[in-house]
């Protein structure tokens, strides 16, 4: 009996240390948690743990246009899902091709920046952390500099937690999304080579559909979008698990104005990038 309440002070105290760590969670995570070349995540950041990342079956996904211009807003969609999940919180930030963060990020909705506006290059979840049911998703707004820039990669990470208050159980998922400097849209495949592989589109021009080819390193969920001059998607193809090796995609666009159009294709969390024309 003794041992047990001298013991008890112990439990009082770790469990004190949980429900911190889950407030801090609820309050946004502290920069540096994305999961970018250098950064941590929250699991092994020390907030939350007992699953590797990655592991389970969710995911987190960067949604948004082809292609950017200098100093004009880029609104991008972070989608995030694991079937049992209860509450929901992210993290982004950006590099350019040196590694270097850039541009600002506006506050929308459901956001802030992390670390209270003083880690600046991160946005993160607003308090508090929102509940949902099996899928969340948030809308952020990226301002790339004045200056003129290069290519660009997004980096987030999203913590799909079970609700109980405890930072135990959860599970972190990790992904990155290439964005090209408008006037640079060809195909990008410098970017993830190991991972996905994409050849150029043909025929291009086009009139009634074009075929993507593109070679997997392993087995992924594969979708692709099309987009506009403005941005706006023309065609979003269904997510197919696809296998390892050598893969095509048919695009119609038979019911397409003339234009230039640029298109992503998505490899579980991989993207690559290249541009169609559309003649009549």
């Amino acid at each position: 009996m003794g041992l047990q309440l001298r013991a008890f002070p112990y439990v009082v105290l770790l469990l004190s240390t949980w429900l911190l760590a889950a407030s801090v969670l609820s309050t946004g995570a502290p920069g540096g948690r994305t999961g970018a070349p250098g950064d941590l995540t929250c699991a092994d950041g020390g907030c939350h743990w007992s699953n590797l990342v990655n592991s389970g079956n969710g995911q987190v996904s960067i949604e948004g246009p082809a292609a950017y211009q200098s100093g004009i807003p880029v609104e991008l969609t972070i989608r995030t899902s694991r079937p049992g999940a209860a509450r929901f919180g992210f993290q982004i930030t950006v590099r350019d091709a040196g590694g270097s963060m850039t541009g600002s990020w506006e506050e929308t909705e459901g956001t802030k920046l992390a670390d209270g506006g003083l880690a600046f290059q991160y946005l993160t979840h607003a308090p508090l952390a929102p509940r949902a049911t099996d899928t969340y998703q948030w809308k952020v707004k990226w301002i790339p500099p004045v200056a003129a820039g290069g290519n660009v990669i997004f980096y987030a990470a999203a913590n799909t937690a079970n609700g109980d208050g405890f930072p135990v159980n959860d599970f972190i998922y990790t992904t990155s999304f290439p964005l090209a400097n408008a006037g640079n849209t060809a195909v990008q495949d410098e970017l993830f080579p190991s991972a996905l592989t994409l050849k150029q589109a043909y025929p291009n021009p086009t009139r009634e559909a074009f075929t993507v080819s593109f070679d997997l390193a392993a087995a992924a969920s594969v979708a692709l979008f099309l987009y506009d001059s403005v941005g706006r998607i023309s065609h979003q193809s269904e997510t197919s698990l696809l296998s390892a090796g050598s893969q095509q995609m048919r695009i119609p666009t038979s019911n397409l104005p003339s234009g230039l159009y640029s298109y992503r294709l998505t490899a579980s969390g991989h993207s690559k990038m290249g541009t169609i024309t559309v003649v009549r």
